[in-house]
């Protein structure tokens, strides 16, 4: 645990103003700075930040917190990684206060997994590059174009086709447990009813590719099957762990975050090989996918670093289909989509090394908008002579046409459409009107479920506080200002009972109830920024207005 002492040091010695124009530019606006925000598509700039309080705030997407607080945000880390990351930036050394036994026991839990995951990378690393029995496995990626140095650029190692038996002779003489083993992924029991029949490991004859979070740390695997006619998935990926959620992984982030910042644009693929050759030769802003469909956690992620997500998948029905859903998640947040065109039997690591990186490169930057690809894919499907065919496709068209915020693109895809499927423009906008109802519903649906996800404290999606009573709104603001405030709060502690029976008062009680010193902004800042997303959200912007 870091002490809330050595967080508020950290804040003192942080211009926020300075921390933020490290990312982009500010412009000054009265005695605050205004920019456009980072955080949601928008062409007016709604984002402020109050250089005399250090705290930010947009009034468009309702974000608000404090330094450490916008870097976690923009760069994706937890609140400890970000307290961490402002304390290098100002000099501050971090000593972390004792955990009770639950929280240190799961943070042993995880040092142990990130340990034995990093280990067995070495090891599968160095069985791929000496061992005679991985000699098929270094014949495959050579004949994949991949040599030692790539390899060792991207960790690939080898799990050996033993029966499991030198990797699991490996873990013991490094005492890792069978529990973490199976904790991990790597090995799994062979009978759950007679545990003391040992284990067995669950990658055999693969090449592995590491998988790492964000920061480089390898938290799963990906092991590719080398025997042809093998019936077993081409591909498997770890299990679900404490470290890995494949709906939220991208293959590769660690070495795209930063080219997609400076790209303003992240690529995405669906293979581990696709993005290796994509970065080896030079086209770096990119990520793949783990074998399933992009979520709307992965969509999330890459809002965070870019507002344009150009999709470049298999030139197929099955590439069709994960596209179109692709789209709907990057539309439902404002990300701007667009697919390259593939030729038919080709993916981007053969179509690179046929048609050399500047082919490769000039696809990408001619890559459609998805409505254009989608006009272009169904055209060949359907029969545009055929009246049904006409109206189908005008229905499938206007609700991809609904998703679209900007009114202003959508009014001129609508006449562009329109215009090719020789229908009347007012008649195919009543068709997008009719679509936008159902795509708002959907998108309802789908902001509820992340709601519900955030109360169980699985992800940090805020929801807007709203508060009618200007009363209440008065005495919070009060609350977090004003030192007379204040301590006439915490005197009448014990009178809290009434507010309780009133409509709006549980932001009032938070902060009647709270500990934090009113005459430090900086020690009230500590405090809002240990609240859940939302909450810190609604009292920064309280703080921002006069």
């Amino acid at each position: 645990m870091i002490p809330e002492e050595k967080i508020e040091e950290i804040l003192q010695a942080t211009d926020i103003v300075q921390l933020i124009e490290s990312y982009f530019p500010l412009k000054r606006a009265g005695t605050n700075f205004r920019a456009v925000c980072p955080f949601h598509n928008e062409k007016t700039p709604s984002f402020n930040v109050n250089p005399q309080r250090q705290i930010f705030k947009c009034f468009g997407c309702g974000v608000g917190g404090n330094a450490i607080t916008f870097v976690r945000d923009y760069e994706g880390l937890t609140y400890p990684e970000a307290v961490r990351r402002v304390g290098a930036l100002v000099g501050i050394e971090i000593v972390e206060q004792e955990l009770d036994a639950k929280a240190k026991a799961k943070q042993r839990q995880r040092s142990n997994l990130v340990e034995l995951h990093e280990k067995a990378t070495a090891w599968f690393h160095e069985r791929l590059l000496k061992s005679a029995d991985a000699a098929g496995a270094r014949a495959y990626l050579k004949g994949r174009g991949l040599n030692s140095e790539i390899a060792r650029n991207w960790r690939i190692g080898y799990a050996p086709d033993d029966g499991g038996r030198d990797f699991l002779a490996w873990a013991k003489s490094e005492h890792f447990s069978a529990d973490l083993l199976i904790l991990s992924g790597m090995a799994a029991l062979r009978d759950e009813n007679f545990p003391a029949r040992g284990l067995y490991a669950r990658f055999r004859d693969r090449v592995m590719f590491p998988i790492a979070n964000d920061y480089g740390d390898v938290i799963a695997f990906s092991g590719r099957i080398l025997d042809p006619n093998s019936k077993l998935a081409k591909y498997m990926n770890s299990p679900e762990s404490p470290l890995f959620h494949k709906s939220k992984t991208f293959f590769g982030f660690d070495k795209g975050k930063r080219p997609i910042i400076k790209e303003k644009k992240a690529i995405i693929y669906e293979g581990q090989l696709d993005l290796i050759t994509s970065v080896e030769f030079g086209i770096d802003n990119a990520v793949a996918q783990l074998g399933t469909a992009l979520t709307a956690d992965h969509a999330r992620t890459l809002k965070r670093y870019t507002e344009e997500v150009i999709l470049c998948f298999d030139a197929d029905a099955a590439g069709y289909g994960a596209a179109e859903k692709s789209f709907a998640h990057l539309a439902a947040i404002e990300v701007m989509t667009r697919v390259v065109e593939m030729p038919p039997g080709e993916d981007p690591d053969t179509l690179i090394r046929k048609q050399g990186i500047e082919a490769f490169r000039q696809r990408v930057d001619d890559a459609k908008h998805f409505w254009d690809y989608q006009i272009d894919h169904l055209s060949g499907t359907m029969d545009l002579e055929d009246p049904r065919d006409r109206i189908q496709f005008a229905n499938i068209l206007a609700k991809t046409i609904a998703r679209v915020k900007d009114k202003v693109v959508q009014d001129g895809i609508i006449h562009s459409v329109s215009t090719r499927l020789r229908i009347p423009a007012e008649d195919f906008r009543g068709r997008v009107a009719s679509a936008t109802k159902s795509v708002h519903s959907e998108e309802s649906r789908a902001e509820a479920y992340a709601k519900r996800v955030a109360e169980d404290g699985r992800t940090d999606t805020p929801e807007p506080i709203k508060i009618e009573n200007t009363d209440i709104i008065v005495l919070c603001k009060l609350a977090l200002t004003d030192p007379d405030t204040r301590a006439w709060l915490t005197a009448e502690r014990h009178r809290m009972e009434p507010l309780r029976q009133m409509l709006e008062t549980d932001a009032l009680i938070k902060l009647w109830g709270a500990d934090y010193d009113v005459s430090t902004p900086t020690a009230v800042s500590v405090y809002l920024s240990s609240l859940p997303a939302r909450e810190e959200a609604f009292y920064t912007e309280l703080l921002m207005k006069k």
